[in-house]
């Protein structure tokens, strides 16, 4: 029954899309296609190796902030097909498979594991900041501003909390062998030694500065390269500041399981937005288009890395 609900609510997204298809002049849409301009996009789908390279440059530093070494190029190679798992799984949720080839080369689980989390939740809390822009550019959307405030209110609280839980050695070890153990008492042992592989990781002023300036490079690639698909469809009217906070917005919901690589979600959140500056349904579906070739860039590129790194078979590359 839990597995049945699950799926449902995966289904939600999907569903979501067939509704704007079904309730959209598909002559028009093809006609807006067709009429964008491509230079933007290949610059877009072009900034793809920097985009990369600097999110893997950051995972490393996260991990020799836990005395754990990985070169560029395999952490380069894993990122990719980290964000190929990441697109063909609910909430993002198969990004988590680079803590397995982690140890298949000999790291162990737990700081693996939090490595790869933290990683992903620096781009988070960067993302759920500047998403308070999308939730108030939707707030026609939404009963009343106190319910815009309660949700980025909520939002900031929750990852605050995890991020103090993840990083902070004193509540991590509480939360690993007080908390934890007393909800799941049979974890117990395998809990005591996460916590002590986790030990490792200490966090200091330089490796916070360095995490938060790659992480701040990174988003603006992210931003830039959306950036580029609004110009493409010549969407002008609408703000740099907004398309910020929408791309932010759509990069928080897209961690929620309830669609296949942020489909349907990433609809309604641009149908919205662009409705507000007195675009059509039609051209934001186009602009969805545009993202989806995003996706399926890093899901081609993700895929083909993923035959020189098999699950299963440890290794690196080499420039």
């Amino acid at each position: 029954m839990r597995r049945l609900v699950s799926w449902l609510l995966r289904l939600i997204g999907p569903l979501l899309l067939l509704v704007f298809i079904a309730t959209s002049d598909l002559r028009l849409l093809w006609d807006i296609l067709r009429s964008a301009e491509p230079a933007p996009v290949i610059w877009s789908l072009a900034l793809f190796p920097p985009f990369i390279i600097i999110k893997s440059w950051r995972w490393i530093q996260i991990m020799r902030g836990m005395q754990l070494d990985l070169d560029l190029p395999t952490a380069c190679a894993l990122y990719t097909v980290g964000l190929f798992y990441g697109t063909v799984t609910p909430g993002q949720a198969g990004d988590l498979l680079k803590a397995v080839y982690l140890r298949e080369r000999g790291i162990p689980t737990a700081p693996a594991l939090l490595s790869v989390v933290l990683d992903r939740l620096c781009d988070l809390i960067v993302m759920a900041a500047l998403g308070t822009i999308g939730v108030f550019a939707l707030g026609r959307l939404l009963p009343s501003r106190e319910l815009q405030q309660a949700i980025v209110i909520l939002t900031g609280t929750g990852l605050v909390l995890m991020s103090v839980l993840l990083t902070a050695r004193k509540p991590r070890s509480w939360l690993l062998t007080t908390i934890l153990p007393r909800l799941a008492p049979r974890l117990r042992a395998r809990l005591d030694r996460w916590n002590e592989q986790m030990h490792s990781l200490t966090l200091t002023t330089g490796l916070i500065g360095i995490v938060g300036g790659a992480t701040f490079i990174s988003a603006s690639f992210t931003f830039l390269r959306i950036w580029l698909l609004f110009l493409a469809l010549d969407l002008s009217a609408v703000p740099l500041l907004v398309v910020v906070g929408a791309t932010a917005l759509i990069s928080v919901l897209q961690v929620l399981p309830i669609s296949f690589g942020g489909v349907g979600i990433r609809d309604v959140v641009l149908f919205a937005i662009l409705s507000a500056y007195g675009y059509t349904q039609e051209q934001a579906l186009t602009l969805s288009v545009l993202f989806l070739l995003i996706n399926i860039e890093h899901l081609l590129i993700g895929f083909i890395v993923s035959f020189w790194f098999p699950l299963g078979r440890s290794g690196t590359i080499s420039l």
